[in-house]
């Protein structure tokens, strides 16, 4: 309830509120405290709150208008509320919808210089394979943001490496767990706004860019490990390479590159869509898999993939799978490969 320091008439304050048609936040303002206590009142004088959807009018306005108003007039939220007769609250979810960009963010990013993407194409390859397994890109404005929410510390320091030299990088921890990542950089990162289930032919048409490709979406989807012996009587456990994606067609363009490096590769459905595992997660659409577990073929494609990978967690597990196939090698019942 309101305070004995402070006394509103009632009578004033529904002239106020119902006739006047002032906000909460407006009268707040006017009597110098916060709009809780105006709303304390209204209760505590059998005010009628005015609603959305009932005695008061929502508010109407334009992307245009209240982007002009905004950035360009350099009106404040409260200001403009009281230009509509409305509450902030009511212009912030105005912004949210139009997805206007607070001035906090937005000036705070102007300040700090941006660079032109400077790498090569074997560099935008890998960035490409990247974002398309990981990262969430969106345009605003003029500006690209690039977002990723994740565990994995090394996922942050991954994409602090690829773009720190390009822009700010904010970094945060959600009250969820997860580590956030934002960066806006200028428009000659617009190649990264497509996510499609396609590998562009100017990456599969180069060796180079295409092992670059792989190894970013490798690095965002991909996975090294080591599995059990088949049988009780194994004696080591061996290593495979593998990728789970809804992204059929380019782990089908992936499959048929390798051939053509000589890697044997299996290709097939992981999950069909509307799957339900133990931990009840649903499977959305259709789920497939490729994998490298011969020999040969995974210590061939670990040597060409090698010098593309940038996450740190990976090439740690890549070494593991790499250091088995010399164990295993190096065993007399095991066929050997040529290293």
């Amino acid at each position: 309830m309101p305070t004995k320091a402070l006394n509103i008439p009632e009578k004033q304050l529904r002239v106020l509120y119902l006739h006047k048609r002032l906000s909460t936040d407006a009268i707040a303002k006017a009597y110098h405290c916060n709009h809780v206590t105006i709303l304390n009142y209204l209760q505590k004088y059998s005010i009628p709150r005015r609603s959305r959807l009932g005695t008061r009018k929502p508010v109407h306005i334009s992307k245009t208008v209240l982007f002009d108003l905004y950035h360009k007039k350099k009106l404040t939220q409260k200001q403009i509320a009281e230009k509509f007769g409305h509450s902030r609250f009511g212009i912030q979810r105005w912004m949210k919808i139009y997805g206007i960009i607070s001035k906090a963010f937005y000036e705070s990013h102007k300040v700090y210089p941006k660079r032109d993407f400077g790498g090569d194409l074997a560099q935008k390859a890998y960035i490409i394979g990247f974002r398309l397994g990981d990262l969430n890109v969106s345009k605003i404005r003029e500006l690209i943001q690039v977002r990723c929410s994740t565990t994995k510390e090394a996922q942050i320091e991954l994409i602090q490496d690829l773009f720190k030299i390009y822009g700010k990088m904010h970094i945060w921890k959600a009250k969820r767990g997860t580590l956030e990542i934002v960066s806006l950089l200028n428009s000659t990162f617009d190649y990264l706004l497509p996510k499609n289930d396609k590998i562009e032919d100017w990456i599969t048409n180069d060796n180079e860019c295409f092992l670059a490709f792989l190894a970013g979406y490798a690095d965002a989807e991909g996975s090294y490990y080591l599995r059990k012996p088949y049988s009780k009587n194994g004696k080591v456990e061996w290593g495979l390479f593998e990728i789970q994606t809804y992204d059929k067609n380019i782990v089908t363009s992936i499959y048929h590159r390798l051939k053509s490096f000589g890697i044997e590769a299996k290709l097939s459905m992981s999950r069909r869509g509307g799957y339900v595992d133990k931990r009840g997660i649903r499977t959305n659409k259709d789920c497939w898999r490729i994998a490298i577990n011969k020999k040969q073929s995974l210590w061939n494609f670990i040597k060409l993939i090698e010098p593309y990978h940038k996450h740190r967690d990976k090439i740690r597990d890549l070494r593991t799978v790499k250091n088995n196939l010399l164990q295993r090698n190096s065993l007399p019942y095991c066929k050997p490969i040529a290293l």
